[in-house]
């Protein structure tokens, strides 16, 4: 098929919330590596003594155990000349600046636990009082979790909630157990309400609220607020066309985006999973629209991985798919890259970025973004992707899609400082388009 032709690959589409890629990796040149072999100064998986005691117990999971142990050790090897603390203590996040294991405070700012379930108390879990909540109809399918979104009514508080649903032997009773049961798993439930309650504790202004944890025989309920506008994915789809007033009416929303992240690298976390699919809209005093950026369960208090390969095909990082070690606040950077692309045009820049995955992004790869929005025709149209784009706002997509993590754009995070260019040194975050 030709990729560049009207109508042609890649396509606006969810990608399955249940793969972390479309491409079956034993059809490509380079294989992902299972979650285990994913090496980090990573506390995610990392469970405390009592939890580790549990799990020796289980003998059907001795392999299992067994990849847990090499993780451990793989994170031994990133701690700091401090030694290595106990399998009870929270394991050491590297790029964070505090000298104590125990200290939260960064040079006066406030930073994450380092061990994000750590911010949501398992013990705060309480019985499912089903005669206050009214269902109204599902929003959508949760299948990484098992389960599904569904919109309900508060009666004690008259609002609108959104209620995700899971059952209980996915989800267990606290992180450690949900750890003992799904060793390998990457996308952590008690992970994402730490890290939400965390934010919610700060005040940051681009989360949706914890408003409570609930359970019955079968299932778990999350409780959060209700994004009047679905996700952002449902919302790029409809408005008005590519070009001169998309922009207009998008800047402010990736605006908001783009601070978001840059504060959650500056508490020290980092999302490892951004998509058109984990950023609500709401709409409050009257029209002014809110992002709202969720599903924390693969994000973490490490900056620095390898063999570790997290998020949906179309937004990696192309450094994940080498053996080296990357920067999670430059492949957060790239992903926004490609989100921001998207909810401009309708469409992804490309499908995969692994090595061999997707014609259009060997055509970038070898000859240049500018080369190919020149090259690539809009979707359902004669006219090239390059008509529609501002020159301004081409300068931003090629600062953050640039495949060489040492010449990408920062979002601004102050443990970079001024020692190389950012976002918020271009025009197209502040004035806007100019003229297309």
């Amino acid at each position: 098929m030709d990729y560049f032709a009207i109508g042609g690959k890649p396509f606006l589409s969810r990608f399955p919330p249940h793969i972390p890629g479309i491409f079956n990796p034993q059809e490509q040149s380079h294989q992902e590596p299972s979650p285990g072999d994913c090496s980090a100064t990573n506390p995610d998986h990392l469970v405390d003594g009592h939890a580790l005691k549990a799990l020796q117990a289980f003998q059907k999971a001795q392999a299992q155990f067994q990849q847990a142990q090499a993780l451990a050790a793989d994170q031994a090897n990133y701690r700091s000349s401090r030694g290595a603390t106990s399998s009870a203590a929270r394991p050491a996040a590297p790029y964070t600046a505090s000298d104590s294991e125990d200290e939260d405070v960064d040079d006066g700012h406030v930073k994450a636990p380092r061990a994000l379930h750590q911010g949501y108390d398992h013990k705060e879990v309480r019985d499912w009082p089903a005669q206050r909540f009214e269902v109204i109809r599902k929003l959508q399918d949760a299948t990484r979790n098992r389960g599904q979104v569904v919109l309900m009514k508060d009666k004690d508080e008259n609002r609108l909630v959104a209620v995700k649903i899971m059952p209980n032997r996915w989800v267990g009773t606290s992180h450690s157990d949900f750890v003992i049961d799904h060793p390998s798993e990457t996308e952590l439930p008690w992970q994402d309400l730490g890290c939400v309650r965390f934010l919610n504790d700060v005040g940051f202004p681009y989360a949706c609220d914890l408003l409570g944890v609930y359970r019955d025989a079968e299932h778990t309920y999350v409780v959060t607020t209700f994004a009047t506008e679905g996700d952002l994915f449902s919302w790029c789809e409809g408005g008005v066309s590519p070009g001169h007033e998309r922009e207009i009416v998008v800047q402010p929303i990736a605006r908001q985006l783009m601070e978001g992240i840059q504060q959650l690298h500056d508490f020290g976390i980092v999302h490892r999973d951004l998509s058109l699919e984990n950023v609500l809209m709401s709409k409050t005093n009257g029209d002014t629209m809110t992002i709202k950026i969720i599903d924390f369960s693969m994000a973490s208090t490490a900056r620095s991985f390898r063999n570790c390969i997290r998020g949906k095909a179309s937004y990696q990082a192309p450094e994940l798919h080498t053996d080296q070690e990357y920067d999670a606040y430059l492949t957060d950077a790239f992903s926004l890259g490609v989100t921001l692309y998207a909810v401009l045009l309708k469409d992804y820049p490309w499908l995969s970025t692994r090595p061999g995955g997707c014609k259009c992004f060997e055509y970038v790869k070898k000859h240049g973004f500018r080369a190919y929005l020149a090259k690539r025709k809009l979707r359902n149209s004669t006219q090239r992707v390059v008509e529609f784009m501002s020159e301004p706002l081409v300068c931003l997509l090629e600062g953050l899609l640039t495949f060489e993590p040492s010449e990408r754009l920062t979002l601004g995070e102050r443990k970079w400082g001024s020692s190389r260019p950012s976002i918020w040194d271009l025009s197209w975050l502040h004035e806007g388009p100019g003229k297309v």
